[in-house]
């Protein structure tokens, strides 16, 4: 397939996981790219305007534009999306902290909490999500895990009752903020009023530099909810366990503002 004909079909791809839209559009770019450079910038913008709320898509734009060999630089994100780290740092971080007869919630997406409960899955745990989400969560997490219970978005107080953690996978994050879906919000706000400490787990690239996350989430609009650090007891990346400030301020991706200036 053509990289014109690739690239149209990640812009609306829609059901997909985040990393699955960012390699593709990682690998597509650097062919792009080493056929026309210059086409490289305007299809970025374009992919990161249909999918805003996507935080590796974004990392991985931002690394391919100021690629002297776009096809060289593909390899590498991509490389370094298909070896994510996070979710063995998110089973180590579990297993440090909890035990088989923990209760422990989580909201969409869920790719990370799969992984990491593919390598230890014994927790009981109970899955808040919007309508449009559940049942797809829902079936990802049973091929890791015995014991879960579904939840939609307004049954949060609920699901959280008796737990341990509230586990959060933001799409986007920086040190401003970190945007989720609409039914985590509402998950996050109900924790902190219930006492239940919330974990965010921050896979690769979805820690951006402020200046690209907070246009990222402009974009978004109404679509998703940009919440504050400071409601997050612990964040989870690649470097392990921590408080959610120094994480975010770990940001391993270029300026990117290339991207931003179409829109300006």
């Amino acid at each position: 397939m053509h990289p014109i004909e690739r690239l149209r079909w990640i812009a609306r791809a829609e059901g997909e996981s985040a990393t699955t839209i960012a390699t593709e559009a990682a690998w597509t770019l650097g062919e792009l790219g080493a056929a026309d450079p210059a086409a490289v910038l305007t299809a970025s913008r374009r992919l990161v305007e249909r999918h805003p709320g996507c935080g590796p898509l974004w990392w991985v734009c931002a690394h391919m534009l100021p690629s002297g060999d776009p096809y060289e630089t593909a390899q590498t994100v991509t490389a370094t999306l298909m070896s994510d780290t996070v979710p063995d740092r998110v089973a180590d971080a579990l297993r440090a902290s909890f035990t088989s007869s923990d209760v422990l919630v989580a909201t969409a997406p869920v790719d990370l909490v799969r992984q990491a409960l593919a390598r230890r899955g014994t927790y009981h745990l109970r899955l808040v999500a919007d309508y449009s989400w559940l049942r797809h969560a829902t079936r990802e997490l049973g091929t890791v895990v015995d014991d879960l219970t579904s939840w939609e978005g307004g049954e949060a107080e609920r699901a959280l009752e008796g737990a341990s953690a509230l586990l959060v996978e933001p799409c986007l994050a920086s040190v401003s903020g970190l945007l989720v879906e609409p039914a985590s919000g509402a998950a996050v706000e109900m924790a902190v009023e219930m006492g239940v400490p919330v974990w965010a787990l921050l896979g690769t690239g979805v820690v951006l530099p402020q200046g690209l996350a907070d246009f990222a989430a402009e974009l978004t609009g109404e679509d998703l909810e940009l919440l504050e650090p400071d409601l997050f007891a612990w964040a989870v990346d690649e470097s392990g366990q921590g408080e959610i400030e120094p994480v975010l301020a770990r940001v391993a991706c270029p300026p990117g503002m290339e991207l931003v200036h179409r829109f300006a």
